[in-house]
Parts: structure tokens; C-alpha cells; sequence
């Protein structure tokens, strides 16, 4: 399907149910499961019989990993996000599309958190079903699985994950024996996480944002605790901008991973009273 064209110019409406387009392995592929939410949005009055597939929302998978292409899916392996959904409508998603898991109401373009102390969260609105995603990134010392609510916590794709965990790990790979980590906008904790695997000794992880913090103990309890020590690492809810107050012992590195547009200077400011070296990732 062209996801260009108004689906009703390539396919019979009304022929759409939930084993339409399924293939002979039984799955139905990304754009037939886009297509078949198409429909219940027009029955629902949500949108326009002239809609195209890109009208219907940003998929989310439940289990995130770089693809080459769109794949096919199992059932309750997608969350759908969408600024023009409304719960009715969300939960007849919920039970008529097998494939979907979860649905979520927000603007794609807003970034789901909470700048600093002086700031209102931004947050999505669950509709229906379950928002819990988990990533699968690939790094050179290891895989990381990164747990996430996806109506509280901003949407980073595992590529982009990657990319920021090699520019740390280049940091890392310098610092030769004990060495300790802040990960001072840690989010889900996935650069924080990565320190602990990279090899030191200490890790603190904190953000203001404590529904982020929330997913960093279950990525420790997943990723780490298995193996690792709860010593290792010590957590805090609290602005970036009042570390320096709390914590009274010079750590090797602070991280500082904020959202895009953020002023960083206050941030950079801080963990320079934190740490020996600061790296900033955009």
C-alpha cells in the first residue's frame, strides 16, 4: 500500500476486519495493520474516508530493534500513538486490531518529561491497554534492555540509543581502573546503565523526572541487579542544578543527555562541580 493515497483508492473498506490481508503465516504486515485502524477511525468519525495511512498515528513496537524494513506482526506487539484518538475509539482499537497492545493520545513532535524544577511535565494519555515498550540496543559490549512507559517517557529510537552510547563509550575506553559516573539526566538510565557495564565502580543516576526514575530501577532490576551489586549505584530525584549540594565526593564523569532545545549552560555549570570531565550528548 502507498501510504501516500487515500487507503478507499486502493482497497475495498469494507472489506477490512481482522484477518484482512494476513499472510500465510498468519501475521498481517505494518501497513495492512495501519490500514485496518485507518478504517475504525472513519467509522468512528475520527477521520475522513480520503485519509492515507499517514494520517492515522506513529506506530510504536512494542519490542524495539533496528529493522531493515517494516516488518510483520505478532499480536499485542504495537503501540499506537495518535493526537486524534479518543478512548471509545481506543478500545475498540484494543479489541478488533490483535495486533495492537496499547494506545496512546499526544503530539509525536512534544517531548514527553520535564525540563528542570521550574517547568510543567509534558506527558501523553494512555487510552487504553498496556504503554510498556522495551528496547533491545545493540552495543559493542553488550545488549541493553531498555524498558520504557512510553506516555511518560520520550520517544528515542534504539538507533539513536546507539549512537549516543558510542560517543560515552569512547569517553569510557579512556579511563584506566576504578573510575565513578553520574548520569546526571539519566531518563530510563540507559548511558548510566551502560557505565555500570563499561566497567565502574559507581554509578549515580538521577532526574528530576521521577516517572523516569521509575523505569531506571526496573532497567537496574533488569539489566543489572542479576549480576551486579545494588552498591554500585545510588539513585536521586532531584534538578540537576542542586547535585552539587548532595553530593560531596568528585566523581570521573558526569553526563548530561538533555532534551533538545534545553539551555544546557546551568546544567554544564553544575557538573562541572560534580566531575572531573562533563560530556554533553546532543
Amino acid at each position: 500500500m502507498d501510504k501516500r493515497i487515500p487507503l478507499e483508492d486502493q482497497v475495498d473498506l469494507e472489506a477490512v476486519d481482522r484477518d484482512w490481508g494476513k499472510c500465510g503465516c498468519g501475521k498481517r504486515h505494518l501497513d495492512t495493520t495501519m490500514g485496518h485502524i485507518l478504517v475504525i477511525m472513519v467509522e468512528e468519525g475520527l477521520l475522513d474516508k480520503g485519509s492515507t495511512l499517514r494520517s492515522v498515528g506513529t506506530p510504536l513496537m512494542s519490542i524495539g530493534y533496528p529493522l531493515s524494513r517494516p516488518p510483520f506482526l505478532l499480536p499485542k506487539s504495537l503501540i499506537l500513538l495518535s493526537e486524534r484518538l479518543d478512548k471509545r475509539t481506543a478500545k475498540r482499537i484494543i479489541r478488533e486490531v490483535p495486533e495492537v497492545k496499547g494506545v496512546i493520545k499526544g503530539d509525536p513532535r512534544m517531548t514527553v518529561g520535564i525540563l528542570d524544577s521550574e517547568h510543567e511535565p509534558v506527558v501523553y494519555e494512555r487510552l487504553a491497554g498496556c504503554d510498556m515498550r522495551c528496547d533491545i540496543i545493540k552495543t559493542r559490549i553488550g545488549a541493553l534492555c531498555i524498558y520504557k512507559r512510553q506516555s511518560r517517557i520520550h520517544i528515542e529510537s534504539p538507533g539513536s540509543s546507539y549512537l549516543k552510547l558510542m560517543s560515552l563509550y569512547n569517553i569510557l575506553k579512556k579511563f584506566k581502573g576504578s573510575f565513578k559516573v553520574i548520569d546526571a539526566t539519566c531518563g530510563p538510565g540507559t548511558l548510566g546503565l551502560f557505565a555500570l557495564f563499561a566497567g565502574a565502580s559507581k554509578v549515580i543516576f538521577n532526574d528530576i523526572w521521577s516517572d523516569g526514575l521509575e523505569m531506571t530501577l526496573i532497567n537496574l532490576e533488569v539489566n543489572w541487579l542479576k549480576g551486579g551489586k545494588q552498591e554500585d549505584f545510588e539513585v536521586y530525584n532531584e534538578d540537576i542544578r542542586d547535585l552539587p549540594g548532595l553530593i560531596d565526593e568528585e566523581y570521573d564523569l558526569c553526563i548530561v543527555d538533555p532534551f533538545p532545545g534545553v539551555n544546557v549552560s546551568p546544567f554544564v555549570e553544575a557538573s562541572r562541580r560534580l566531575a572531573r570531565e562533563v560530556i554533553l550528548i546532543r
